[in-house]
């Protein structure tokens, strides 16, 4: 054992920084074997192999899942970490022991029974004890009197039975209680249903016989730890004393709230078993929204006592859901009372459930109508009347879901790896799409159909143009200084005329491969700007024409051209001269077959689609070929130089300014700058006559957009050549800088019609015609189990783009493999079938952030985040990493899933708050900000844990936890007083980032509560697509100040869904020994000092194998360690 220990030593994979780590890792995720307790190395190769065996990984995906899960870059769930790879976890009614979360509505007595066999199995616990599901239990009509029978124990072991038996005599009721999950289970469900079963006349007798419950400290079987059935006595009796208060009626969402609690008390008793829980109770239920209020009181001598009868409700945590949208009053109320009692948060069920139907709402338009409907309790009625033939229950499932998406039209062009593409042609097909000149791929869909939507035209003063729906993201210019430009994602209904938009910078592109030479396209682009067609005896021929003193030369330039690109034979080497009219003719039959093959001819001599799709080099040719004919330089370096081409056409130019666009040249378009009208001009006979003269427009290039022109398109045209060197060669400043920004001149509709969009991870956006346009997003939530990996960006290098995609692709394997599950219970089953989902979430993100960006950042926190300039740039690059991060993750679960023929979720990012893996890195919880630079952190353990045992040796404090009081309720002090059950190991901790120059000046528990719930906002746009679990800390002086800015996020649809709200711990200390207490780097310094003076050994692991005799008594972790991270099922 010792061996085994040493070797564990030597192979420790945890930072110095997380000195939690060791602890809570042999604690929560460490099994007994045979030799021994796991090893770190030992745990990833079980997790690993059962990853494998379910989810029939291939090797390059089971080795990305090795590699991050042993850096401790990547982990699967908490659950999963210590169930994974076992045999209990092959039979399925155990597969639910895999999952971080759970959610079930409270309409049967089985529910509860459902709840407490989660909890046992360490799964969290979401309930939703709304009116529309509870007021489905019977009234309580029977008496209950316990009788316990028997001592725990007392029957030997080879006579112990497994399952639970009940006996009924006339109104005696027997119950002898099975060893095992199930036995539990049956015998708590069995006590609730005997409360309203008819057969009986009276009071009934309720015999509870608790001799087959093995002792506290026996092993569990395949589970892995031990029983503690300390608290399984009292259950009984405390249920039957709160059915018995409601004879003649129905429960209320309280009382249902303690049964649930009460077996949660059972299952955390000794702390064999955590498991987190949430209890949701509709806004207007006073009773449930004043659950919590004073439960905890301090008596005349400052000692902590908590109201024994509510003591179970601190098994969960509370929310209250909105189905209409909260008043200011109603938000500000809310808030202060979450600030006293730390419960009660909003949660806004409006959203959550609109942003989920995005497969049936088709704009933003409807989706507001939807929410203005729902909001006034007609959603179940809307969505019936738009879809009179959905099945009643997917109804009900759809009305728990939330989600969005954004589309561009069919005729839209898209800058591809193989030339631009229109979307029409890009369906179904991955592909690359150039983003600011570089390479993305996008997801295996390609573009996919979104739906027929109303459309309207964006138009900038520009000239560029888009088609899309108007909630669609462009990039928005929001401030731009001298060296820099900050922008922000803007749906198209926020833009207004006058707000400039980002168009891509696709300066340095790798040429892109597809049809078309050069020099066909300066022979295409010389016949569309100065050429002609016309048919002839011989056929169809197409006729070249240069002017003026360089006709010679450019003649026999296209004379050459012709001979490569078409076989050309010609007698002269420049062309026909033509004495009336002064200028060189170039007749060829080939160039017309070219030009057909194009799709040029003479009712459509312009730029067409198979151009606009043609070769980097043949854009280039086509460029300069219509230039040379067409083009003009003109200017001088006092007035500005500019490079012009006028056409008659303005699709025309349209298309060019795509083409140059592409190549990263930004131009301008002017139209009308020369009205149409009739003019005097020469006719054949070289006399004035009257003509009609259409419309000139001018397509511009200024700045220094002209060298680009000059270095990659050029002029072959010798005059125009030399001028363009001249004027260049003498400027004696560099040319303006492009922005790449362009205004908006209008925005309208224009029409309905079919739209669709594509994923690219990794930037989310790509080129619809020139502009940065964002790629989708989908999102929903219901009725649920769902299983959560988690990303540990502490560890992640914020500049190693690759490293990253590793990180949340092995987390996205790891949830995606157990959709492979099939539950047993009808009610989960089906509601993985028409609804699976999975959650990667990430912790240490304001650890990466630090890292990222610096002390600046922090300062910018102190300051509140505000929007200044630099402000915007922070966020920009926050939502840029966001963004990035929730895209791989869906490709990934999407492309496993598709392989495997599973039902796609149309969800798969969330952010859980991480109280245990974070302690595996040191990180910073889930998004939070830490406590502070230092804190005493206080891990849960049994009294005489093995483990904790070793930290008393190691140097560690010890205390007694929140649970265990004396008779009159007040919290105890001594660890060994004999009614002391639980202990909390105090444990002084520093953020790896405490000591960089400047960090220890920011107050960071003076974050103001807008400050954290605008980071909040960050996470929940652009990276979640369930909810995220948000607490945050607030004084008192800003109760009205955050519920002004809730009421406005649910008022103008901002996407805010949920988030816990609690007391700043040195402004109300409201709950004593908390998990986390912060600390000033002196008394950090002083306890680091007394921790050292205090220890006996510095070998943790050769403390820890002298009183390693037994078997762990924790069996694995919480399922999670808050509930908001995912939306629970809601009633419309």
């Amino acid at each position: 054992m010792v061996r085994e220990l040493e070797r564990v030593l030597n192979t420790n994979p945890f930072p110095e920084t997380a000195p939690v780590a060791n602890p809570v890792f042999f604690r929560t995720y460490s099994r007994r074997t045979a030799s021994g307790r796991e090893s770190w190395e030992e745990v990833c190769d079980r997790t690993l192999r059962g990853l494998v065996r379910l989810g029939k990984l291939t090797p390059q995906e089971a080795d990305i899942i090795d590699q991050m899960q042993r850096q401790i870059k990547s982990l699967p769930s908490g659950r999963w970490l210590w169930v994974g790879g076992t045999d209990w976890i092959e039979k399925p009614e155990n597969f639910s022991g895999g999952y971080n979360c759970t959610s079930t509505n409270v309409v049967d007595w089985r529910a509860f029974g459902l709840m407490m066999d989660l909890a046992m199995m360490g799964c969290g616990t979401g309930a939703v004890l709304e009116p529309k599901y509870i007021n489905q239990l019977p009234a309580i009509r029977n008496h209950l009197n316990v009788i316990l029978q028997s001592e725990i124990g007392s029957t030997a072991p080879e006579l112990r039975r497994e399952e639970t038996e009940v006996k009924t005599e006339g109104n005696q009721v027997y119950i002898r209680v099975g060893d095992s999950r199930q036995g539990w289970v049956k015998s708590y469900q069995t006590l609730l249903e005997l409360s309203t079963d008819e057969q009986f006349t009276g009071e009934v007798q309720v015999i509870i016989d608790l001799s087959d419950v093995r002792p506290a400290g026996e092993a569990l079987k395949g589970f892995g730890g031990v029983a503690n059935p300390v608290k399984l006595s009292e259950l009984y009796a405390r249920g039957a004393a709160i059915l018995n208060q409601a004879i003649g009626r129905q429960l209320n969402s309280v009382e249902c709230c303690l049964l649930i609690d009460e077996a949660a008390v059972v299952v955390v008793a000794g702390n064999v078993r955590r498991s987190a829980g949430i209890r949701q109770g509709l806004s207007d239920d006073r009773l449930f929204a004043g659950a919590k209020a004073n439960l905890w009181q301090q008596d005349e001598n400052g000692n902590w006592r908590i109201d024994p009868e509510r003591d179970a409700l601190r098994m969960a945590n509370h929310s209250r859901v909105f189905h209409h949208k909260p008043t200011l009053e109603e938000c500000i109320d809310a808030v202060r009372l979450q600030y006293y009692s730390g419960e009660g948060a909003i949660q806004w069920a409006g959203e959550a459930i609109a942003r989920s139907n995005c497969d049936i709402f088709s704009s933003s338009e409807v989706k507001a109508d939807f929410i203005k409907a729902y909001a006034t309790g007609n959603g179940q009625k809307w969505l019936q009347e738009r879809f009179p033939q959905m099945p009643t229950s997917e109804l009900e499932h759809r009305l728990a879901r939330y989600g969005l998406n954004p589309c561009v039209t069919a005729d839209t062009w898209i800058h591809t790896e193989e030339g631009a593409r229109q979307v029409k042609d890009l369906i179904a097909k991955q592909l690359g799409v150039y983003v600011n000149g570089e390479l993305f791929s996008t997801t295996t869909d390609g573009f996919w159909f979104t739906g027929v939507k109303p459309v309207f035209k964006l138009v900038t003063e520009e000239g560029y143009e888009l088609r899309l729906t108007s909630n669609h993201k462009l990039l928005k210019v929001t401030a731009q200084t001298q060296d820099k430009q900050y922008s922000e994602w803007v749906e198209l209904k926020e833009l207004e005329k006058g707000d400039r938009i980002l168009v891509h910078n696709h300066r340095g592109v790798q040429p892109w491969d597809s049809f078309g030479t050069f020099e066909e396209g300066w022979l295409l682009g010389s016949l569309v700007a100065d050429g002609s067609l016309a048919a002839t005896q011989s056929g169809e021929t197409a006729y070249l024409r240069y002017w003026e003193g360089s006709q010679d030369q450019m003649g026999r330039y296209a004379v050459k051209l012709l001979k490569n690109a078409v076989g050309f034979s010609s007698h002269t080497e420049s062309g026909c001269y033509h004495q009336q009219l002064k200028h060189r003719v170039i007749n060829s039959s080939k160039l017309a077959s070219l030009a057909a093959d194009y799709g040029i001819t003479r009712e459509n001599k312009i730029p067409t689609a198979k151009i606009e799709q043609a070769s980097y080099e043949f854009t280039r040719g086509f460029l300069r070929g219509l230039f040379d004919a067409d083009g003009s330089v003109q200017g001088s370096q006092q007035k500005g130089v500019s490079i012009r081409l006028s056409q008659s056409n303005l699709e025309t130019l349209k298309i060019v300014q795509r083409m140059l666009a592409r190549l990263g040249i930004i131009s301008t378009i002017y139209q009308d700058r020369r009205p149409e009208c009739h003019r005097l001009l020469p006719d054949s006979n070289r006399q004035p006559a009257l003509y009609f003269c259409q419309a000139q427009h001018e397509l511009v290039i200024s700045n220094d957009n002209i060298y680009y022109y000059q270095e990659i398109i050029g002029f072959q045209e010798p005059q125009k050549a030399a001028r363009l060197k001249e004027l260049l060669s003498g400027y004696k400043q560099n040319l303006n800088r492009e922005r790449f920004a362009v205004k908006i001149q209008e925005i309208l509709p224009d029409g309905i019609e079919a739209v669709y969009d594509c994923t690219v991870p990794g930037v989310s956006r790509f080129d619809a015609n020139g502009i940065v346009a964002h790629n989708c997003g989908e999102i929903i939530g219901s009725n649920f189990h769902c299983n959560l990996s988690e990303v540990h960006l502490n560890q992640i290098d914020p500049n190693n783009y690759q490293e990253q995609e590793k990180a949340f692709a092995a987390g996205a394997l790891s949830v995606a493999v157990l959709l492979n599950h099939q539950f047993v219970e009808p009610r989960y089953h089906y509601s993985r079938e028409l609804d699976p989902i999975v959650g990667v979430s990430f912790t240490g993100l304001f650890d990466f952030f630090v890292k990222a960006f610096g002390v600046d950042w922090l300062r910018w926190w102190e300051e509140g985040r505000p929007a200044t300039a630099q402000g915007l740039e922070f966020k920009r690059r926050e939502e840029e990493y966001l963004n990035r991060w929730r895209d791989i993750v869906h490709q990934v679960v999407w492309d496993y899933c598709d392989r495997h023929h599973i039902k796609r979720p149309n969800r798969c990012t969330t952010v859980q708050p991480s109280g245990t893996k974070s302690l595996l890195t040191g990180a910073s919880p889930g998004w939070h900000p830490p406590k502070a630079q230092r804190f005493i952190r206080r891990v849960t353990f049994r009294k005489n844990d093995p483990v904790a045992l070793a930290c008393i040796e190691y140097g560690y404090n010890v205390v007694p936890s929140q649970s265990d009081k004396d008779e009159n309720g007040n919290l105890l002090n001594d660890p060994f007083d004999p009614r002391c059950t639980e202990w909390l190991v105090e444990i002084p901790v520093s953020v790896p980032w405490a000591d960089l120059p400047g960090a220890d000046e920011i107050e960071i528990s003076k974050f103001s509560a807008l400050a954290q719930m605008d980071f909040y906002m960050q996470v929940q746009k652009f990276y979640t697509r369930h909810n995220t679990s948000a607490t945050v800390e607030l004084r008192e002086n800003e109760i009205e100040a955050l519920g002004t800015r809730i009421y406005e996020a649910i008022k103008d649809d901002e996407g805010y869904i949920s988030a816990a709200l609690l007391a700043r711990f040195d402004d109300l200390q409201t709950f004593p020994r908390l998990p986390f207490e912060p600390i000033d780097k002196q008394t950090y310094e002083r306890l680091t000092r007394e921790v050292k003076t205090r220890r006996k050994t510095d070998d943790f692991f050769a403390a820890l194998s002298r009183y390693d005799l037994g078997e762990m008594p924790e069996a694995g972790p919480a399922g999670c360690d808050s509930d908001k991270c995912l939306m629970p099922d809601q009633p419309s």
